[in-house]
Parts: structure tokens; C-alpha cells; sequence
């Protein structure tokens, strides 16, 4: 078992990851976050497509990009997982709306993959402390807001997205496919 890292928005780079595996056991998308300042053609319409297309690319087209360029070499037992965002759920945005468009493409990517027998699931998840989601913005005052919104009342870690990732990639989840699991310590919640 080896990783391979990729700029998911550099299509040669794709292609590239692509052509170095002959099959593929597990796929973790987890390019993404939020976009840079765009200024698009200047106007304001303009500034607001470049958010946008910034925000779909970054947050939804590396990973479909990505997983149609490895999707020939995952086997029955293989796993895809999209790392998404609560951002889906709250009012995102282009981002918030990327994020959600990762849910309704893994539904679909689902219906076509299962037969094969390879999952596809998004782990949808809160507010993670000790990444650069936030970009060195997120003041102590947002920070607490957030956890105290958790039913838990601590921020996620890494660990929390990593151990779901391996459950999911594990044989205890063959039969869970096309589902967005929300891993945000309660802040969010469905039934």
C-alpha cells in the first residue's frame, strides 16, 4: 500500500496519478476549502462568476476530475471517499454550494459504481481545528462559537476524519454506499 499525492486541479497532474496505478484499492478526495480573492474580468458580475468557478473547481471538480481519470482501475471491494464540508447544510455561499453539489455527484457516482462493487461516500464534516481551513482568519471568538454549537462541545481533528475514512475503506462498510456521513460533533444532525 502506498499514497500518491496529487494536485487534483492540475489536469496533467491527474493524468499523471492516473497512469502510475494499475488498480486502486481506496480514493480519498480531499482537495477543496475555500477559494482565494478572485477579481474576474473587474466587474462585479465578474468577481462573482470568478468566486464561482473558483469554488466549484477547488471544491467539486477535483474530485470529479480525479475520480473519472483512476474510476477504470477501482475493483469490487474499492472505496471512493469525498471529504466534504457542514458548509453544504449553512448558508455557503458558492462554497456552501460546491459542497453540496459533492453530495448529489457521490449519489450518482454511487448508482453507477455499485454494481462493481465499489463504494462512494462523503464525510461531511464541522469545524476541524488545526488545519488552515480558515486561512489564519478564524478569530478565538469564532472558534468558540463554533465548538459550543457541537453537542460534544470540542472542535473535530484530523483523527476524527481519518479513523471515518478508514471505516468507510474497511470491510464492516461494504453495504453503506452513496451517503453523506456528518462528522461535526453534533453541530449538525439528521434523521
Amino acid at each position: 500500500m502506498h499514497g500518491v499525492v496529487c494536485d487534483a486541479a492540475d489536469s496533467g497532474q491527474v493524468e499523471a496519478l492516473a497512469a502510475r496505478l494499475d488498480r486502486l484499492d481506496v480514493l480519498v478526495n480531499a482537495a477543496g476549502g475555500l477559494p482565494g480573492v478572485t477579481s474576474g474580468d473587474g466587474s462585479p458580475l465578474g468577481a462573482l462568476l470568478a468566486q464561482w468557478h473558483a469554488s466549484l473547481a477547488q471544491n467539486l471538480l477535483t474530485a470529479v476530475l480525479t475520480t473519472a481519470s483512476v474510476q477504470e482501475k477501482l475493483t469490487s471491494g474499492s472505496s471512493v471517499i469525498s471529504i466534504g464540508s457542514i458548509g453544504a447544510e449553512r448558508r455557503g455561499g458558492s462554497y456552501g454550494a460546491a459542497e453540496a453539489a459533492l453530495g448529489a455527484w457521490n449519489a450518482s457516482l454511487s448508482a453507477d459504481l455499485a454494481p462493481k462493487g465499489v463504494t462512494c461516500n462523503v464525510i461531511s464534516a464541522g469545524y476541524i481545528a488545526g488545519t488552515n481551513f480558515f486561512q489564519g482568519r478564524l478569530s478565538d471568538e469564532r472558534h468558540r462559537a463554533l465548538v459550543e454549537e457541537t453537542h460534544n462541545k470540542r472542535p473535530g481533528t484530523v483523527d476524527d476524519i481519518a479513523e471515518t475514512a478508514h471505516f468507510l475503506a474497511s470491510p464492516g462498510a461494504r453495504h453503506i454506499t452513496g451517503q453523506t456521513l456528518h462528522v461535526n460533533g453534533g453541530a449538525f444532525t439528521t434523521r
